[in-house]
């Protein structure tokens, strides 16, 4: 059984727009009106990929933890993600 390496960091992307949604607006899906499901999404990354210009934070080589957050709706099956969530009205 192959052993699982640790992440060596981990990154959340949020837009101001997007944190606020996040935190402060009404799960509810804009098409039906029921309520949405949040579930966080993990994606693995190497540092390299996370590292920019204006945030090189991460060794090249190191183990990242990408984090988002879709949202789900039982009702109609639409699925959001944080961007879309946080456009739609």
């Amino acid at each position: 059984m192959e052993k699982k390496e640790k992440a060596q960091g981990f990154q959340y992307a949020f837009t101001p727009s997007e944190l606020k949604a996040l935190l402060f607006r009404s799960r509810k899906c804009p098409l039906c009106a029921e309520r949405l499901i949040r579930e966080r999404t993990c994606e693995r990354v190497m540092g390299r990929d996370v590292n920019s210009r204006s945030d090189p934070f991460f060794i090249p080589n190191a183990r990242v933890n990408r984090y988002g957050y879709i949202f789900r709706c039982r009702k109609c099956g639409r699925t959001f993600t944080l961007r879309e969530f946080a456009e739609k009205r």
